[in-house]
């Protein structure tokens, strides 16, 4: 079992670093952000700021080639983002304007 046991930490190691580069992932949030700025920045800024804070962290951990961190964090950009404009839309059409 002892032998074993270095294959398998090798075979988990060449997983992580197989993992593809989270392009898509990080194009959607961006997207997702340009999207949601003009309205959120006025109606719903913290949820705005935590979107961004994300799509960051995801570019940084993108940066150190740590895909699955960086396609964790901009799935999650993304959803903050269109959170975000849903709440913007939302308070906007409360407001009246």
């Amino acid at each position: 079992m002892k032998r074993s046991t270095p294959l398998l930490t090798l075979l988990g190691v060449a997983a992580c670093a197989s993992a593809p580069p989270p392009d898509a992932e990080l194009s959607a949030a961006r997207a997702a952000l340009m999207q949601a700025r003009p309205l959120a920045q006025e109606y719903a800024p913290a949820e705005l700021a935590a979107a961004e804070a994300k799509l960051g962290a995801a570019e940084r951990a993108a940066a150190r080639a740590d895909a699955t961190r960086a396609r964790r964090l901009a799935e999650e950009a993304e959803v903050d983002a269109k959170l975000a404009q849903a709440i913007a839309e939302n308070e906007r059409s409360q407001s009246g304007r």
